[in-house]
């Protein structure tokens, strides 16, 4: 052990793999959360992305499956639904289908809801882990020269001692405000404006004759700014997200929503619409921007604290990556605790670097896309448009070849760092594979999903 007592605030997913991670480290870890943590699969009010769909990649579902023996079994004997990234996808994008070669990229997908209820009762049968929820940290305590945090202060007054404290209070990081009080100042931020807005909607799953995926996307033109999804949740039901990027907000109304989703050049998330029995009511959201904390950059910081998850990088949730970039962050903090041996300045500062390359890749991948779109603001990365307008190509080639189809679902699924997409083998491949064009299909009914070269 490391450790006597790590504090985790914030029992979303990136807290409660984080506690996971600690409870091997540490005689006690005391997990706290502000909300009533509910006790079925039911959304939070503190979080109100956890109404639309989430998608754990395959990066992430392996690395839950290994902290957590037998959970994936768990999450699909309660409605999960094991899903090949490659083989189960239908993926419109770029004028065309993305082929479907069976592969080893599968998880589970269902509800942020039913995963996060499923992995916190995990989490609380651990001996060193204490979940308290209803409970607010107020501030933090630090040592008499002020450079080592040594507790946390809870909004009744009382204190509880620790060696570490995680911030996992995702987006604000609540824990940059006490450390003002403390006189560190924030991390450098990077913020991309993209103003994303989506409505989404739960059906019921039906299972039309001749469909052979299990899940959806159409990406429509960048000039057109808008997308949708279909997903599988437990309970035989799909989530259905129709959405829009600066400036484009998709409607509400299920009848005019129905016609938006029809003017896509797919019409399979129409289809879906119209052969499924729409369960409660529309809900909506809307993400104003990427944001990413350069911990890294970081040269005057207590001992004793990090921020992990949203707190570190809060992506356009379009792309999926949160959750399991939030397990691999958490990964990273179990590594770096291991070879420092101590919470010292050294682990520290091997931390802040390992997460920073954790999110660099998913970062790259929701950034670049995300100024494919006019109107997107903030830093560009450097080459980026040169890079959109291979990855136009990478597309392409995903639908004529299954190898160029597997290597971009490999590096979408986080278990490929983006520059796999780049090494000179491939980069012929795509170019030569490329030159074909957009892939045809020969019928616009949802079942036709392999498509066939132009």
């Amino acid at each position: 052990m490391i450790g006597h007592t790590a504090v985790v605030v914030g029992a979303s997913m990136a807290g409660l793999c984080a506690a996971r991670v600690l409870s091997k480290r540490f005689d006690h870890v005391l997990l706290v959360d502000r909300d009533t943590l509910p006790d079925g699969p039911e959304p939070r009010g503190r979080v109100p992305q956890g109404r639309h769909p989430h998608l754990l990649l395959v990066a992430g579902a392996r690395l839950l499956a290994g902290w957590f023996p037998g959970i994936v079994h768990e999450l699909e004997a309660g409605g999960a639904v094991d899903l090949d990234l490659c083989g189960d996808f239908y993926w419109h994008q770029g004028g065309g289908v993305a082929r479907r070669p069976p592969s080893t990229l599968r998880g589970p997908a269902m509800s942020r809801p039913f995963l996060e209820r499923t992995v916190r009762a995990r989490v609380e049968a651990l001996r060193q882990v204490t979940v308290r929820d209803h409970t607010t940290v107020g501030g933090l305590c630090s040592d008499a020269a002020g450079t080592r945090i040594i507790g946390v202060r809870l909004d009744d007054g009382s204190t509880v001692p620790c060696e570490l404290m995680v911030d996992a209070t995702g987006r604000p990081a609540r824990s940059l405000a006490w450390l003002a009080q403390l006189g560190f100042a924030a991390p450098p931020t990077s913020t991309v404006t993209v103003d994303t807005r989506y409505v989404s909607r739960v059906y019921r799953r039906s299972q039309t004759p001749g469909r052979t995926w299990k899940a959806a996307a159409v990406i429509d033109d960048p000039a057109a700014k808008r997308l949708a999804m279909a997903l599988p949740m437990e309970g035989d039901r799909w989530i259905v997200l129709v959405g829009g990027l600066n400036g484009e907000s998709p409607p509400v109304d299920e009848v005019e929503r129905l016609a938006y989703a029809r003017s896509f050049p797919s019409p399979v998330i129409a289809e879906v619409m119209e052969t499924s029995e729409p369960l409660g009511e529309p809900v909506t959201h809307r993400f104003p921007a990427n944001q990413r904390r350069h911990v890294e950059r970081l040269r005057r910081f207590p001992l004793g604290w990090v921020p992990l998850g949203d707190a570190v990088c809060s992506f356009d949730p379009i792309y999926g990556q949160g959750m399991t970039s939030a397990a691999l962050q958490a990964e990273a903090l179990g590594r770096c605790l291991d070879r420092s041996g101590t919470v010292d300045r050294s682990f520290a500062r091997r931390y802040f670097r390992s997460a920073a390359r954790v999110v660099a890749g998913p970062w790259s991948i929701a950034v670049g896309g995300d100024f494919v779109y006019d109107g997107t603001t903030g830093p560009k990365p450097a080459g980026t448009d040169l890079l959109n307008r291979y990855m136009d190509r990478v597309t392409i080639a995903a639908q004529h070849d299954d190898g160029a189809a597997i290597r971009m679902n490999e590096v979408v699924a986080q278990v490929r760092r983006p520059e796999a997409l780049l090494t000179p083998a491939f980069v012929l491949r795509v170019l030569r594979v490329a030159r074909r064009g957009p892939a045809t299909t020969p019928t616009t009914h949802s079942s036709d999903t392999r498509p066939t070269p132009a």
